[in-house]
């Protein structure tokens, strides 16, 4: 079953609920009654084989298996916590991890419970994400390991045949063999410990504290004994496969979720033929949960703060004879383990326990002052910020952050990201569209074939998220249940598109044109709701928090730039860039309340900033040849062979224009051009709102293009007419007609409008001029002259695009060149 990690679904999609014999108790998983998500990964044979020899046959009776002593055991679960810890040190900040509040995260937590027969070792080091946790108990060292394995089957089978015919031969020589066997292991017992020894000191010398006697390893025997040690297994299997029976491992990363893992024999009722077959993967709980004492991580071994991991194994008959149930025989293993190193170990009968617990408290206190303290900004440095203001890029948009900010949408968050690969992938598979976009012989059929395709679109989404619910809606046919979930997912995949322009071609004309459908009056009255919703935008997230002020801040302009560096120094790039972090924090301490948080705020800042770089990417090229059109050349002069006039059937001319006029027409193009683009997310939110509307219907018809959709749209008109407007108030002069087309043959409806604008390529646009910026003419005229650029409007601008760099010191040919192209 794929994992699900929306917090939508939580509501609307219910997954399994907690088995009822509680498999490893903790308090991580009572304080909830339901999983937001499980997932089973099957582990690989070969692994399968080695980890049911290591675990499962001596309790069968079988001796043919070689793993790891109890304590070597124990220093290799130790060993992965130090090194999870290790980088853990390393990423934090110095002034952090130098002040005393860090202390208790070096520190190695162990708990014995003796009722459940369990041991849990946790560190609060890096952490791992969920993908970390599949590539690592899914895999382990399995490779190289199913040549081997084939050979032990082989061997057991051909074991098995040979006492059953020969049962009797067997049974006489039974006291020969053992004193020759006996013989055979003083004779070598020497040499495979010290062999082994090196093997193990090589890897990890410092946590090796004693080996048990290996088994024999007669030539004839090699293919017989199966190695479950950590060089053939990895660290944490070999020391599943020495301690225990079964393990559940809790893990937080800093980028990720807590998520829990179990593998192997937790209880005795359970399928030992099929207990190592897979894993199971659980998120316990909601995304972005953090894991304090107040959310119910309470406990010594549990974890708390942003990262870390806690393995909780339950012991096997031999690691209980052994004492390891008992603290005080494990205080001494782990202090000779932990030695040679900078970290700690702690027990949970210790007198300082309590203090551990709290103390992931008392550091996230301690480390939002330190931060606050990094970032003070005083009065003067503000001050100087907005006076040096003429330094920054400035941002050439007519409307203010405020405004704007109605339109932009905001960011997607980690579980959002993953609802958006699954949206992607489902508008892939689908050939919607190419289904329902053709003739009929009735309406009727039409709205079937639509029909049909709506509901198993929406019914895959469920099923690839929760099988059971997916086989549950199929049989209900009930899918007004699943609304807010069904919101949020063409939501997402819209509010995406929006952000990133370039990126989702094709599937983002499907899932428009499909939501046109459902909400169409022929399909919604089947449907039951409407599944169109609105654009979570920077507005809308700050008005529901009551956080408007954040965007008329007189510092809301220097936190959102985008920081270019041009022909800037490494100094000034780096002065502003502590400018922009003051501001944000500035910003942050200022506006933060209980509704808005300074992560919210941080959000909707670099969400404007998104908005920024996508007006310095798509607006500032047209800024530059506007600048080198109106700097170069002069409307009333003519320089001998700059002229940008052009002649009907000359080059592909297909009108005659004098000078004076192709310079204002290739002005007024490039300007309603760059105001189009500078108004580009104003415009898609008009556009979304006519295509998706419940008054204004379209109709299939053949424009000489295909089957198109041919539908009004009264808000992008209104809003085009807008920018038409004020571009006309911009020029002096206006070439031609101003007639805007929506709704005909030439743009059938609001989504052609929009591809129009957005089909350009602006990163080769950008590398181009920069080439021409540097030294290069020509290829300025190869670039302006591409239609992949100016879309319909490259022939408003004819040959003005070859000239508008003049180059005083270039050569009669290259003069020339410049003006044929």
């Amino acid at each position: 079953m794929a994992d699900m990690d929306a917090g939508a679904m939580t509501s609307t999609i219910s997954t399994e609920a907690q088995e009822s014999d509680e498999k490893f108790p903790s308090s991580q998983t009572q304080s909830t009654s339901h999983h937001i998500s499980r997932a089973s990964y099957p582990i690989p044979q070969p692994l399968v084989q080695r980890l049911k020899a290591g675990i499962l046959l001596p309790n069968q009776g079988f001796r043919e298996r070689q793993v790891e002593s109890l304590h070597d055991g124990l220093a290799q679960l130790v060993s992965n916590s130090i090194e999870a810890m290790d980088a853990m040190y390393f990423a934090t900040p110095p002034q952090i991890r130098q002040h005393s509040c860090f202390q208790h995260r070096l520190c190695v937590r162990i708990r014995v419970d003796p009722e459940a027969q369990t041991i849990s070792i946790t560190d609060l080091g890096i952490g791992m994400t969920r993908a970390d946790l599949i590539n690592s108990l899914g895999v382990g060292r399995s490779a190289g390991l199913e040549s081997s394995s084939n050979g032990y089957e082989s061997r057991n089978r051909s074991t098995s045949q040979t006492e059953e015919e020969d049962q009797s031969t067997a049974e006489d020589s039974d006291s020969s063999d053992d004193e020759l066997d006996q013989t055979d292991d003083d004779d070598e017992t020497g040499i495979e410990e010290e062999s082994e020894a090196q093997d193990g000191n090589e890897g990890n010398p410092e946590y090796i504290i004693t080996k048990e006697p290996s088994i024999s390893k007669n030539t004839s025997e090699d293919n017989t004994v199966l190695r479950c040690k950590a060089k053939d297994l990895g660290g944490f299997y070999a020391a599943l496969c020495s301690l225990g029976t079964g393990v559940c491992v809790r893990t937080k990363s800093k980028f990720d979720d807590f998520y829990e893992a179990e593998i192997g024999v937790h209880s005795a009722e359970q399928n030992l033929e099929t207990a190592f077959d897979e894993f199971r993967i659980v998120r316990p709980r909601g995304e972005g949960i953090e894991l304090t004492v107040e959310e119910g991580f309470d406990q010594f071994q549990d974890l708390r703060g942003e990262s870390g991991t806690s393995v909780t194994m339950r012991l096997n008959p031999e690691a209980i004879a052994e004492g390891f149930l008992d603290e005080a025989k494990l205080k001494s293993i782990f202090l000779k383990i932990v030695e040679t190193t900078q970290y700690t170990v702690a027990f949970s009968s210790d007198e300082e326990a309590v203090d551990i617990v709290n103390a992931s408290a008392i550091e996230r206190k301690t480390r939002q002052a330190l931060e606050m303290e990094s970032t003070e900004i005083d009065l003067d440095a503000v001050a100087d910020m907005e006076i040096r203001a003429d330094d920054r890029q400035p941002s050439g948009s007519h409307n203010t952050v405020k405004e704007r900010a109605k339109y932009i949408p905001l960011r997607l968050s980690l579980g959002e990201r993953k609802m958006l690969r699954l949206m992607e992938a489902s508008m892939t598979c689908t050939d919607y569209t190419t289904h329902v976009d053709r003739p009929f012989k009735s309406t009727s059929r039409r709205v079937h074939e639509q029909l049909k395709g709506v509901t198993s679109v929406l019914r895959g989404l469920v099923t690839a998220c929760d099988y059971a619910a997916g086989q549950q809606l199929l049989q209900d046919d009930n899918y007004a249940h699943f609304e807010k979930f069904f919101r949020q997912m063409f939501e997402i995949a819209r509010r995406h598109k929006i952000m990133n322009p370039e990126k989702m071609r094709t599937e983002y004309g499907k899932v428009i044109y499909l939501l046109q459908d459902a909400v169409s009056p022929s399909l919604r009255p089947h449907l039951g709701f409407s599944i169109k919703g609105p654009i979570e935008s920077v507005y809308k997230f700050l008005e529901d928090r009551r956080g408007l002020e954040v965007l008329s801040d007189k510092l809301i302009e220097t936190a959102t730039e985008e920081i270019l560096a041009g022909r800037k120094s490494r100094s000034q790039i780096d002065q502003e860039i502590r400018q922009k972090e003051r501001a944000v924090s500035l910003i942050k301490r200022k506006y933060r309340s209980s509704l808005l948080t300074s992560e919210d705020i941080h959000l909707c800042l670099y969400s404007i900033c998104d908005n920024n770089s996508f007006l310095n990417s798509n607006r500032v090229p047209i800024d530059k040849v506007i600048d080198y059109l109106t700097k170069h050349f002069s409307p009333e002069h003519v320089e001998e062979g700059y002229s940008l006039s052009i002649v009907s059937g000359e080059d592909g001319s297909r009108l005659s224009h004098s000078h004076e006029r192709q310079y204002y027409f290739a002005l007024q193009s490039l300007t309603l051009w760059r105001d189009i683009v500078d108004d580009m997310f104003r415009l898609w939110a008009m556009a979304e709102e006519d295509l998706l509307s419940d008054s204004v219907s379209y109709v299939l018809q053949d424009t000489g293009q295909g089957m198109q959709r041919v539908q009004q749209s009264p808000q992008t008109y209104r809003a085009m007419r807008q920018v038409l407007v004020r571009v006309q108030s911009k020029v002096s002069h206006w070439i031609g007609s101003n007639m805007i087309h929506l709704g005909d043959h030439n743009v059938p409806n609001a989504l052609s409008f929009i591809d129009k604008y957005t089909q350009g390529k602006r990163e080769d646009f950008s590398r181009r001029f920069k080439a021409v910026d540097a030294a290069n003419t020509q290829t300025l005229s190869r670039t302006l002259g591409s239609s992949s650029y100016l879309g319909s409007n490259r022939h408003l601008l004819g040959k003005s695009g070859a000239a508008l760099r003049k180059r005083r010191r270039h050569s009669a040919n290259d003069r020339r060149r410049i003006r044929r192209c």
